[in-house]
């Protein structure tokens, strides 16, 4: 028969190690909290888009979707654009230049618009998520300035090329790199001229139901999330 003290001993022995899994439970618990928050910091992953289904079957449910004939008043006058005007197929697409999503979408995009130019009229808007992203909005003010000086889409793909390594400066050296004006892109980026034209862009994301990049809307039809360059062609019917 045990004696008192060899139970409590044991008692003992046995709470130690089930304080130690506790301990051990918590810690991996702690540290995969962090890892996902650094995750969606650094963009990794994109919050808005978890989904544990299979890709393959993801791929098919887009390829489905029934396309409307019609734009939505999604479409704007004031953004850029590739294509025609008046082509049977209008994309809008709301990005992010800090997403990584948005930069597999916009080499897909930019693919497909040179392709297909009398198909798709390709219109990109500015969704910048500031509060993971926090150089995306002033990224987007700097592509409008580079518009000014004719230079948008060379500017688009410098920052999203460039995506891992973005700064104030480097939005400088990007114009220097495209042979802007840098006196009138500093003062322009400087000032804030863009600064109500991209939260423009952002409002009118959020009243269409934007909550994630890229956001696609195809003749007002919204998907969101990168889209394989074949799935598109099967949705714009090429």
């Amino acid at each position: 028969m045990l004696t008192d003290f060899e139970i409590h001993k044991k008692r003992n022995w046995v709470a130690t190690v089930a304080t130690l899994v506790v301990i051990l439970l918590l810690s991996f618990f702690v540290w995969r909290v962090l890892s996902l928050a650094r995750q969606i910091q650094t963009g990794e992953i994109n919050p808005t888009s978890f989904d544990f289904s299979d890709q393959s079957m993801s791929s098919l449910r887009i390829a489905a979707i029934p396309i409307s004939d019609q734009p939505s008043n999604v479409v704007s006058t004031d953004d850029q654009s590739l294509g025609r005007k008046d082509a049977p197929v209008t994309i809008v697409e709301f990005a992010d230049f800090q997403c990584p999503y948005s930069r597999e979408a916009s080499f897909v995009m930019r693919e497909l618009a040179l392709k297909y130019p009398e198909k798709i009229n390709f219109i990109y808007r500015d969704f910048p998520l500031s509060d993971v992203h926090p150089l995306a909005r002033k990224a987007a003010e700097a592509s409008e300035c580079a518009a000014d000086q004719g230079k948008f889409w060379e500017y688009h793909d410098k920052l999203f090329q460039n995506q891992s390594d973005l700064s104030q400066e480097r939005f400088y050296q990007f114009a220097a790199e495209l042979n802007l004006n840098i006196s009138f892109f500093r003062s322009c980026l400087d000032s804030g001229t863009y600064k109500e034209e991209v939260e423009n862009d952002y409002q009118d994301g959020l009243k269409a139901g934007v909550r994630g990049t890229p956001t696609f809307f195809i003749n007002g039809t919204k998907i969101q999330g990168a889209i394989p360059k074949d799935i598109f062609e099967k949705l714009i019917g090429v």
